[in-house]
């Protein structure tokens, strides 16, 4: 008999799901599913990388990571880059910070259909993992105060929110920010914080600099096109950014990352890019999707969410976009089984999801 187990914890935790990938499709994919920039990465990164590439892969990067701190502290406007952390991507973040911060006996917060990783991450540290309810699909301050508790060591929260695309104002955030009890680690998540502009994005650096409690987390993976690279950051109040450097791995982002990181967020014109882009084919698609009978409602991400009405309904329009080579979410696993996410893609990309999406409702 095997007596060697894992932990309690660990034997009930469940893993991330990944949007995954469309196997056996003839023709070109429509990749849709995750969230990633149509445009891939800056023309900066490639010439980076290949540059990176042929001077010594043997050697291992930076351990302080100083070039790339300070590289992401200038474009972000941020006067001390010692508040900087690296991470392989944000999702190391989030580990990183509840391994510190919470664990048996402990609660991790969250929203109803917030991001899976907060909640993946919190079981394998053994806390318990807390939903406040939202209001369609959208979190509020009230709710959330509710559900903090003396146990409550690090609320998590996405804005804008994945998988809904919704946010909270800043002014709401500040509120939320105001009324929290001291002892809560307060996380903001800003993966998407790009496609609303730089006004925003200083909001949120702000925001850390008004409590000595909130962390700011940041990723390349979306907007700068870097998902393969693995590469996030995060400003932080000096104290729990030296914790945090106390426990992360000595080398955990690889120099390829570093360089692309580097290259890319600074590069103003393809942010600007990107987001216009975005911005344009996001609303193209919220009215056509709405057009068809599938409620859309407003997101601020890049990805639109729409109804189908029933379960069955969404999971055979997600079977009718597989048939056509066009690999949307199902997020049914998030507490939403009646709708699709549907990333912001390519001009044809998503001019193929909404013809594809004409023909379903027009037979259904």
């Amino acid at each position: 008999m095997n007596t060697i187990k894992p932990l309690d914890h660990i034997a009930v935790a469940k893993p991330y799901v990944p949007g995954g990938k469309l196997h056996g499709a003839t023709g070109p994919l429509a990749m849709l599913a995750s969230n990633e920039n149509p445009f891939g990465p800056s023309p900066l990164v490639i010439e980076a990388i290949r540059k990176a590439a042929g001077e010594g892969l043997q050697v291992y990067p930076d351990p302080d990571y100083g070039a790339l701190r300070a590289a992401i502290a200038s474009a972000k406007g941020i006067a001390d880059a010692s508040r900087v952390v690296t991470s392989a991507g944000s999702d190391e973040i989030i580990h990183i910070l509840t391994l510190c911060y919470a664990g048996p006996g402990d609660e991790v917060l969250f929203t109803e259909h917030a991001f899976s990783m907060y909640e993946v991450s919190a079981r394998v540290h053994g806390a318990a993992a807390i939903k406040a309810p939202e209001t369609d699909m959208t979190a509020g301050v009230n709710a959330i105060l509710g559900a903090v508790s003396p146990r409550t060591k690090i609320l998590f929260l996405a804005n804008p929110n994945n998988p809904t695309g919704t946010m909270l104002s800043l002014d709401a955030l500040r509120a939320l920010q105001d009324a929290l009890p001291p002892h809560v680690l307060f996380v903001v998540d800003g993966a998407y914080s790009e496609y609303l502009g730089t006004q925003y994005e200083a909001d949120l650096r702000d925001l850390v600099d008004r409590r000595d409690t909130t962390v700011m987390m940041r990723t390349f993976s979306k907007i700068y096109g870097l998902a393969a690279l693995r590469l996030g950051w995060a400003y932080m109040p000096k104290a729990i950014a030296d914790t945090f450097q106390r426990i992360r791995g000595p080398f955990n982002v690889n120099t390829l990352a570093v360089e692309a990181g580097i290259a890319s967020v600074g590069d103003e014109a393809f942010l600007r890019l990107s987001r216009e882009h975005n911005t344009e084919w996001r609303d193209i698609l919220t009215a056509g999707l709405t057009a068809l009978g599938l409620h859309t409602p407003a997101s601020h991400a890049n990805f639109v969410v729409a109804e189908f009405g029933s379960a069955e309904r969404a999971a055979a329009a997600l079977q009718h976009l597989k048939d056509n080579a066009i690999l949307v979410r199902a997020i049914a696993g998030y507490g939403l089984p009646t709708k699709l996410r549907i990333t912001v893609g390519s001009a044809d990309d998503n001019q193929r999801c909404l013809d594809a999406l004409k023909a379903f409702t027009s037979s259904r």
